[in-house]
Order: structure tokens, then C-alpha cells, then sequence
């Protein structure tokens, strides 16, 4: 997960007291956010752009920018030092990913502020009018929602607040932009209202962030642009591409991609018009929601904007309102094991930044719209029991214990494993997944109806589950084929069949795939093995010759022992050898004996 770095004193400024960083650890690792320690770091402005970098004491100051790209002969410019504590990401709650969010919880957690959090919004006048065409397939990205801010004059530290909560919303809540992206701008530089629509790839050019003396085309951006080449793949699928412009053709951003440089928030800028596109609808409005949130923290107001969607629906963007779940007491007190009495319950709700009424012990409790990880009431549970206190739990045994033990199939798969170690072998463990191609054709393999396949796979190399442990084996092998021969390796792992008699239509089989490589490897070495491994075992099998497109014709074996332990063995055919790239004869033998349950 990404690790994030917020300065003590920006914790302290916004809590409007001094705390130790001791205290602040502590409360944020009650919280749930997962604390990796303190650090110093060293900070350096872009000079194109004036993105702060940071760099570790020991690390050599940046000359180049991760924001735009721009680089230098010479290091970066000092801005300053700072002690921050540093937080590896939580994605379950996008509102405690930035300071502002952090420091609304701290002040409950802390005493210093309790209650639900209460956002206004001021009507405003200003629209975004979408384009119809950005529902077809060929510029398909919808959604957009939107948001104007006044905000105290930004200093250097709130300009790299805005960036760390833009980028991190994108990692929590838009997967990486896939989902959703943020724009921020200087509505100085801007004249609503505002169009959101589809360009071709060169039908217009504008100065992308950080490159203010060169305009770019979007298919310019894409192909040279650092952010265009780090997300042109979001935008692979697309003809046309999304272009939020204002009425004057002023053009705000290129989403997923990138700002233009005509409306980058400087220092000094305190209007800001923010946008969130997105190819899914909540998403793009939690992610607005959050953002607006937190940045409320650091002073300033809000106002809505009139958003019309492609499909025709209009409305207000943001909407902060409250929501309300029900929660019952005592179940909230069986679940956590503390009887928590029903004033003591309304403090800790409080003491969490939410609100309850109603009669014990049901109670209607309110949540901000910040809160997208509360689908149930257990997650309020959760929150009882943060606010209530861990450390306040009695520690005992539950109250049925079920001792563990090995299963079977791997307490033989250990004892196989230190075998082939006393063999000399070398284990490996290699995916489960694999194409199509690398699982059956390199192999010389025939379409085998026993192969499971993945259904709408992420990529081409997740195309199917293994059936085999020989790909695994024979791509190490074709790795290190430079190594002093004999090389010696072996996986045991499980492999996946199509078995319509069984419950979920497949089975697993736990198996022990090796393989020796050399000039001199031949079936005896692998027959010598498995007879090894067989006679440990206590097991005593059948050879028979059988013919496998894999192996050479008249150097395979078919092994059977009645059960389950059956196995092939032989030398692998110079194509596939060829297919991976081997110069070396190859003896392979794969065995299953055990199946999974």
C-alpha cells in the first residue's frame, strides 16, 4: 500500500494545540491507520511548476519531477525540513487518507471537538453542461460532478495538501484514476459555464501542466506527456477523447490525464473550481464528497454547481447531508464483548464524529457522507469500540477452542519437499494463473476440456488456471539455462480441473512437478527420482509407455499406483524446449498425490 508523510506541525496547527508525537502516533494507530514511525525529510520545489518533491536526509536532493516531468542539471531548490509521521494507506476509509480528515477525527478521538460534522453549502451559480457523446464507447467517461471553493490564500503547505489528497483519492477511491480523476483549478483563470466533452485526438492543442511554453494535441499528451504515457492506457479504448473546457474554450483538463497549465492553482490562489469525472457513478460522487470535506478542514466555504449529466440528469454537486443507520445497543455490545451502558454509548458515538437519537436501545445514528465505508452496522460497532477503547477490553480465551493441525496434503507435501532438498533440487513457486498459449500450445498440448478459463480476465497472462505444474518449471529453467549443469528444480503446488461431478465443478489436486536440465539428462535421472520419492512415501506404482505430445516419442512414462498417485515422466520434445527458449535437454516428471479438500 502507498505510505503517506504528514508533518507534526501541520497536525498540530490544524488541532489547534500541541501534542506529542508520541500521543498523535498512538491515537492514529487507534484509529485504525497503520503508523510506520517518524521521519525527517527534506523538501524541494519543482522550479518549472513548484510541486514540492520530498527526499529522505540521506537521499540526494531531486532533479526531476515527479508532478511534471521537468528536469535539470542542477538539484532542485531547498524549501525546507520537517518532521512527519509517516502512514501506510488505508483503502476501507478514503476520509483518513490527508491531514484534514486525519486531524476531524484526532479532534473527537482527542476530546477536543465531538459530534457529527456539519458541511454547508451555499447555493451557486455556476453549471457543467455534458455532452451527450460521452456516453458512447468511444469517448466513454459520463460522469462528472463538481464544486467551487473560496479558500484562505493558499500557502506553499496547502498546495501540497491539494496534490497529496488528489493523488491519494485516486489511488482509494478511482483505483488508480481508472474509476475517477480530480481536477483543481484557479477559478481566476476561468469564465463559467462549463463544457465537458469529447475531442478527436487532434482537433485542438493547449499547454498541458507543466509544460507552459509547448501546447500539445491529446494524442501528442498521450505519446510524449509523462502523466499521458503513465495513463494512456485509460484512454486505449477511446476515438475521442473527455475535454472540460469553460465558455470562452478555455481548456480546464484532459480527463484522466492531466490539467492545463492556463489554470494551475499557484500560491496566493484562494477560488478554486474542483471536478471529479468518472466512468461509474459513486465513485465520482464519493470522491467529490471526501475531497470537499477534507479540504472544508482547512478553512474557506462552498458552493454547489449545477451539473447535467449525459443521460439528462440534473443536479446539484456536492450534497453534504448527513445519512442515518440504525444501530441496536446491546448488539453493538454483544459484538465488541463489554457491557457499554447506554450514556456511555452516546458519549463514544460522539467521541467518533457521529450523531444518535432514538430510544435504547435502538438508536438512529448519523454518519457524515465522508463515511463511505458504512454499509452495515457493524461498522458502527467498529467505531463503539475504537471510541470506547481496546485497551479497555478484558483479554480472555474464547469460549470454544478448535486446535489447529497440518492437513493432510501438506504434511505430505513438506515431507516430499525435504526429499527433492535432499535430492539436490531447488524449489520454486510460480503463478497459478497463465494464458492459454504458454499452458497448452507451448506445450504441444491439444485443446484439454479439463483447463479452467477465466471469464473476462484482467490480461492475457491470466487467461486460465494451471492444469500443470510444467510451465512454471520450464520457464525457470529457460531463465538459467547459463548455470553450471546439471541444474535441478522443483514446485509443489496445486493445479485445477473441470470436474462437473464436483460441488463447485472443479477440483484441485496437490502435486510435486521436477525437472533436471544438462547435457546429459535423460529419463533415467527423473525415473531415478521418482522411484526415490515413491519408495519414501511408501508407495509402489506401475511404469507403462505411453505417448504425450510433450515429451520426445518412446522416452515417457505413464506411472500408476491405483490411486491417486499417478504420475508422467520423460524427456521433453526439442519444440518445446525450442518454445522456452532452452539449449539443453530437459527430463521432466510431474506426480500428483494428494487431493485437496
Amino acid at each position: 500500500m502507498p505510505v503517506i508523510a504528514i508533518p507534526v506541525n501541520r497536525f498540530n496547527q490544524l488541532l489547534g494545540q500541541e501534542f506529542d508525537t508520541e500521543i498523535l502516533q498512538d491515537s492514529l494507530e487507534q484509529l485504525g491507520c497503520d503508523v510506520e514511525g517518524t521521519a525527517d525529510l527534506t523538501i524541494y520545489n519543482c522550479p518549472r511548476c513548484g510541486a514540492p518533491n520530498d527526499k529522505l536526509p540521506h537521499e540526494d536532493p531531486p532533479k526531476r519531477c515527479d508532478e511534471c516531468g521537468h528536469e535539470t542539471t542542477v538539484p532542485f531548490p531547498l524549501s525546507g525540513l520537517t518532521t512527519v509521521i509517516r502512514l501506510s494507506l488505508v483503502p476501507a476509509r478514503p476520509d483518513l487518507l490527508d491531514t484534514g480528515g486525519l486531524t476531524r477525527a484526532l479532534r473527537g478521538y482527542l476530546g477536543i471537538q465531538s459530534g457529527l460534522p456539519r458541511f454547508d453549502v451555499a447555493p451557486g451559480t455556476m453549471s457543467v453542461a455534458t455532452d451527450p457523446a460521452l456516453i458512447a464507447e468511444s469517448s466513454y467517461r459520463p460522469f462528472i460532478v463538481a464544486a467551487s471553493m473560496t479558500m484562505p490564500p493558499l500557502d506553499a503547505e496547502a498546495l501540497r495538501e491539494i496534490m497529496r489528497i488528489q493523488e491519494n483519492l485516486h489511488w482509494g477511491i478511482g483505483r488508480d484514476r481508472k474509476l475517477t480523476s480530480i481536477g483543481v483549478y484557479n477559478l481566476d483563470t476561468v469564465v463559467p459555464p462549463f463544457i465537458y466533452r469529447s475531442v478527436g485526438p487532434d482537433e485542438l492543442s493547449f499547454h498541458p501542466l507543466g509544460c507552459p511554453e509547448q501546447p500539445m494535441t491529446p494524442r501528442q499528451i498521450l505519446e510524449r506527456h509523462p502523466k499521458g504515457v503513465a495513463y494512456a492506457h485509460l484512454l486505449a479504448n477511446h476515438s475521442r477523447y473527455p475535454l472540460l473546457t469553460d465558455s470562452v474554450g478555455t481548456v480546464l483538463s484532459m480527463p484522466p490525464i492531466i490539467n492545463s497549465e492556463e489554470t494551475r492553482v499557484q500560491l496566493g490562489t484562494s477560488r478554486l473550481f474542483i471536478d471529479v469525472t468518472g466512468v461509474a457513478r459513486e465513485p465520482v460522487i464519493n470522491t467529490l464528497n471526501t475531497l470537499v470535506s477534507s479540504l472544508l478542514e482547512f478553512g474557506g466555504s462552498v458552493e454547489s454547481v449545477h451539473v447535467q449529466w449525459a443521460d439528462g440528469t440534473e443536479w446539484d454537486t456536492p450534497r453534504l447531508e448527513p445519512r442515518t443507520i440504525q444501530v441496536n445497543r446491546k448488539s453493538a455490545c454483544q459484538w465488541i464483548g463489554v457491557e457499554i451502558a447506554p450514556e456511555e454509548f452516546l458519549r463514544v458515538i460522539a467521541k467518533m464524529r457521529l450523531a444518535a437519537s432514538g430510544n435504547d436501545p435502538v438508536y438512529n445514528v448519523q454518519y457524515p457522507v465522508y463515511r463511505t465505508d458504512v454499509r452495515h452496522e457493524v461498522d458502527i460497532f467498529e467505531d463503539v469500540a475504537i471510541g470506547y477503547g481496546y485497551s479497555r477490553i478484558p483479554k480472555r480465551l474464547v469460549e470454544t477452542m478448535t486446535p489447529g493441525r497440518q492437513r493432510h496434503e501438506e504434511k505430505l507435501a513438506n515431507q516430499i519437499r525435504q526429499l527433492m532438498t535432499g535430492l539436490g533440487f531447488n524449489e520454486i513457486m510460480s503463478l497459478t494463473f497463465g494464458s492459454i498459449e504458454d499452458l497448452q500450445d507451448r506445450f504441444r498440448l491439444p485443446e484439454n476440456p479439463e483447463m479452467v478459463l477465466i471469464a473476462n480476465a484482467k490480461t492475457r497472462d491470466q487467461g486460465a488456471v494451471r492444469p500443470h505444474l510444467m510451465l512454471g518449471l520450464l520457464t525457470t529453467l529457460g531463465n538459467n539455462w547459463r548455470r553450471t549443469p546439471p541444474v535441478q528444480v522443483f514446485e509443489c503446488g496445486n493445479v485445477v480441473l473441470v470436474d462437473p461431478a464436483a460441488e463447485t465443478g472443479t477440483r484441485e489436486e496437490k502435486r510435486i512437478g521436477f525437472a533436471v536440465m544438462g547435457p546429459d539428462a535423460g529419463y533415467a535421472d527423473i525415473r531415478s527420482v521418482l522411484d526415490a520419492i515413491l519408495r519414501e512415501m511408501g508407495q509402489t506404482a506401475a511404469y507403462a509407455p505411453v505417448q504425450h505430445p510433450t515429451f520426445i516419442s518412446g522416452r515417457c512414462a505413464a506411472v500408476d499406483s491405483g490411486g491417486i498417485w499417478r504420475a508422467v515422466a520423460g524427456e521433453v520434445h526439442p519444440e518445446v524446449l525450442n518454445n522456452f527458449g532452452i539449449p539443453y535437454p530437459v527430463a521432466l516428471a510431474e506426480l500428483a498425490f494428494a487431493r485437496v479438500v
